[in-house]
């Protein structure tokens, strides 16, 4: 299920709503929102927390106490009057936007049935809320004498991971209180000791199975938390090479010194995740004393991120929300892994979470848009940007309408507002070229004062140059055969103050049409890692073969048409280090601009017919392409 609608009232920033109107309608898409400082953003944030969090409350006063106009932790509207029921409510409904389901809390009887829904736990543990908070304690952490993680992972992790069919820190919480007591002779209640496996009393010693299995159950707890250090970490590990670039690797060890026990008395120790680095620049065990303070800024946020989405693989638990909401978590980090943390977010995150991401950044705002909009999945993102309206008598939100170019050009034109319509398809269409195109097909050289730079094309060579990449790629460019004319006539900044006339109005709409189909095509998706094998072998029926060890040099993009099949972009660089023809090896370095240049050389020399299915020649390290599609895809 996807979350549909949300309604927040009185709460926090928020002041009243009608009740059958909901603060943010989602319709099950991911969302992206900007808010300025002091726009009530993060109040979204804390609602979705609350909600979510009220399932996993002890007792109804944990959560009465939030929606109470008076006490210390109150969150209601400060602006109001305490009549009103202040509120969180969300609307879930399945793929089809069928099966509405609501979860609802407030200080009301009724609502408080949600501390212990099953529903809401489930849905509770299977979500991730995020915010600068998170990176912000573990690099406290960096600065700190040892390099023990338990109170990050206490906090921050352990209490939305489960263990069987419940929180993890719910068994912690009961082994923290010792073995259960028994009766000693003089009938008074004490803690079973391990002296009782020795003692004289055949009545005492029935007592000592009581602490074998409190040991038992201990043993088994820390058993079951090494596992999940160690899996985790075998997924951050591998994120921190194949997507952070970085060339060391990370070790999480569990240590318990063991509890001590007297009839009277008990003491549990508390656990420490020590953190250990393994392997520094290709140099195995490099006994690096104090790694937590050895490693700059930027690499320990790489292993805090690289550890919290692994967390975010371990927990694909099943429930009927699955989101990773973010609220400014990304402003921490340098521009490199703000980047890279991006597109993990709105690639694999985006098929296995619904995404809320939040910022007060319009700059961050701005870029995550545009790659939403290059990869072409503007159809399953809500944009919205808030402000703080000041006007009243007292602050509150205000969401600022968003339309996409195309959108914003159809109200113009049902304006006649012709010459606007024409700015806004103008924007859309060199804006979608420039993300469509590779980027060596995207620039030209210029040379002024015998310096030459590369510079961006103009539109008119961007369409004429889109002709040639559609050529190239096997795209039919029937619905843009009239592309350079309308924009020859349209689109011209000299042609805005002569397309006011009516009988522009056909062609606007020709090109609006033009413009949709441009959308259409998708090239954006990271397919395959450059510098990673792309080995393949031609074979002729007589049984001789000519086998290619190849990488690529540069990121392999998957290219996606409305209607077909998905397949790999040809414009990657790529690199030929060896060829072995029937037996016959010759290690020769070619380098070719793009791998279906690569594919054609290798099949005139060695004689035969080139595939026209260029996707499933390659081996992807290890995978054919349907393994790697499935792999990308997270299915």
């Amino acid at each position: 299920m996807k979350l549909y609608e949300l309604y927040i009232n009185d709460f926090k920033f928020f002041s009243e709503i009608e009740a059958n109107s909901p603060l943010l309608k989602i319709d099950g898409n991911h969302l992206l929102i900007y808010g300025e400082n002091g726009s009530g953003k993060s109040t979204i944030y804390w609602a979705l927390y609350t909600l979510l969090e009220s399932s996993l409350k002890k007792s109804d006063n944990e959560i009465r106490k939030y929606f109470k106009k008076t006490g210390d932790d109150s969150l209601v509207n400060i602006h109001s009057t305490g009549k009103n029921n202040t509120y969180i409510k969300v609307i879930l409904k399945d793929d089809d936007g069928n099966n509405p389901k609501t979860f609802r809390v407030s200080r009301k009887s009724r609502d408080l049935s949600i501390r212990g829904n099953a529903d809401v736990v489930k849905s509770s543990m299977a979500t991730d809320l995020i915010n600068y908070r998170v990176l912000f304690q573990l690099h406290n952490l960096k600065h700190s004498k040892d390099n023990d993680l338990w109170k990050w992972f206490e906090e921050e992790v352990l209490p939305y991971v489960k263990r069987g069919d419940n929180p993890c820190l719910n068994e912690l919480e009961k082994l923290k209180k010792g073995p259960e007591k028994v009766k000693n002779l003089d009938g008074d209640d004490v803690y079973p000791t391990a002296e009782l496996a020795n003692t004289d009393s055949e009545l005492r010693k029935k007592d000592y199975k009581y602490y074998k299995e409190y040991k038992r159950k201990l043993n088994s707890w820390n058993n079951w938390l090494k596992g999940f250090l160690s899996s985790i970490t075998t997924k951050a590990n591998r994120l921190i090479e194949d997507e952070f670039g970085y060339t060391f690797e990370i070790k999480l060890e569990l240590k318990q010194k063991q509890f001590e026990v007297q009839e009277d008395e008990f003491t549990f120790y508390k656990h420490q995740i020590l953190f250990t680095l393994t392997k520094y620049d290709r140099i195995d065990n490099p006994k690096i004393k104090k790694p937590h303070t050895f490693l700059n800024e930027a690499k320990w946020s790489a292993i805090g991120l690289s550890l919290r989405f692994a967390i975010l693989d371990y927990k694909l638990y099943d429930a009927d929300l699955k989101a990773l909401v973010i609220d400014d978590m990304l402003l921490s980090l340098d521009m490199r892994n703000r980047n890279i943390v991006l597109n993990l977010l709105l690639g694999k995150y985006s098929d296995e979470f619904q995404l809320i991401l939040m910022t007060h950044d319009k700059s961050f705002f701005e870029l995550a848009k545009n790659k939403i909009r290059f990869n072409g999945k503007t159809d399953i993102w809500n944009f919205i940007e808030m402000y703080q309206d000041d006007t009243g008598a007292f602050s509150k939100p205000y969401f600022k309408p968003l339309k996409n170019n195309i959108q914003t050009a159809e109200d113009f034109l049902i304006q006649h507002d012709y010459a606007a319509c024409g700015i806004y398809l103008r924007t859309e269409i060199e804006t979608k070229l420039r993300g469509l195109l590779p980027e060596k097909l995207k620039k030209e050289e210029k040379t002024t004062d015998g310096v030459t730079r590369l510079i961006d094309k103009k539109l008119n060579d961007l369409i004429h140059t889109f002709k040639i990449f559609c050529l190239e790629e096997n795209i039919d460019f029937t619905p843009f055969n009239d592309l350079k004319t309308y924009k020859d006539l349209l689109l011209n900044p000299l042609a805005h103050n002569d397309i006011d006339a009516p009988f522009f109005r056909d062609e606007l709409t020709s090109l609006i049409k033009i413009t949709k189909d441009l959308n259409k095509i998708k090239r954006g998706q990271i397919f395959h890692r450059s510098n990673k094998n792309m080995n393949f072998v031609l074979n002729k029926p007589d049984g001789t073969y000519y086998s290619v060890r190849m990488k690529s040099a540069e990121q392999i993009i998957l290219l996606e048409e409305e209607g077909k099949t998905e397949r790999i972009s040809i414009y990657s660089k790529c690199k030929v280090s060896s060829v072995d023809n029937n037996g016959v090896i010759t290690n020769e370095a070619e380098q070719f601009d793009t791998v279906k240049d690569c594919y054609i050389e290798m099949c005139n020399r060695f004689g035969i017919v080139p595939s026209n299915d260029l996707s499933n020649v390659f081996d992807y390290d290890g995978k054919n392409f349907n393994e790697k599609l499935i792999e990308i895809n997270g299915e």
